[in-house]
């Protein structure tokens, strides 16, 4: 793969569907199996094992927390990890957001941070495709986040669970156009978000991932048709 890629996710959420039920950790200088709920985390394994470990840059790691940073020093840990990729992957789970302050959390950061152009002397960071995969709940459904309505032939995000960043970076073409079925007013834009979404089952089956990745850079490449928000509120 051509890309190389960063992934924000919630490291500790459980509120996603099991994948594993068991890790390896070295106690003692020793690997033992041991037992607990699949992690936003694990999802991020299988996304490298399909990508490659060598394309991929992580987020949020185990135990990080934002309390005794400046923004300063947030920015300049998010430059090591994301100035080298193009694409930032949100992995989108239904218990990603807690009650601390958005400034408070890494995922807007990264997001915040990916979104930006950041002139550092001649090798200026580029503003990155983001992709949003949306992970299956604990009981192995995405209706937490996408409801279908057969009956318009349409599907409801329901950003309004979201991280105020990522909420503000969907549905947010300039130039909107609508249909109307059955009182509400429906997108028919392409692509009428500069952030994605894609179920997780689908950005997985096969070599899909590469489609969706492409298609992320491909909104990337037409950003001036977006009203993009990079700033936390």
């Amino acid at each position: 793969m051509a890309k190389k890629v960063f992934v924000s996710y919630k490291y500790k959420d459980e509120k996603v569907a099991k994948i594993q039920d068991f890790y390896y950790e070295e106690v003692d200088g020793v690997m033992k199996f041991n037992y607990r709920k699949t992690r936003a985390r694990d999802y991020v394994d299988r996304i490298q094992e399909k990508i490659g470990t060598d394309n991929i840059n992580l987020g949020e790691k185990d135990g990080e927390s934002l309390e005794d940073f400046s923004n300063q020093q947030i920015e300049s840990a998010l430059k090591k990890r994301i100035r080298q990729c193009s694409i930032t992957i949100v992995l989108i789970s239904k218990g990603m957001k807690t009650m601390e302050s958005e400034k408070e959390q890494w995922i807007p950061w990264e997001i915040s941070y990916s979104l930006r152009v950041v002139p550092t002397g001649g090798n200026t960071k580029q503003r990155n495709a983001i992709l949003g995969v949306v992970l299956p709940d604990e009981n192995g459904n995405y209706d937490w986040y996408y409801t279908s309505n057969l009956y318009c032939n349409s599907i409801t995000h329901h950003t309004g669970q979201l991280f105020k960043i990522l909420k503000d970076n969907m549905f947010n073409i300039l130039e909107k156009e609508f249909r109307e079925c059955n009182g509400s007013k429906i997108h028919i834009k392409d692509e009428p978000s500069f952030i994605k979404t894609v179920k997780w089952g689908v950005f997985m089956n096969g070599n899909s991932y590469g489609y969706y990745l492409d298609k992320a850079i491909e909104i990337k490449e037409d950003e001036s048709s977006y009203d993009i928000h990079i700033n936390l509120d």
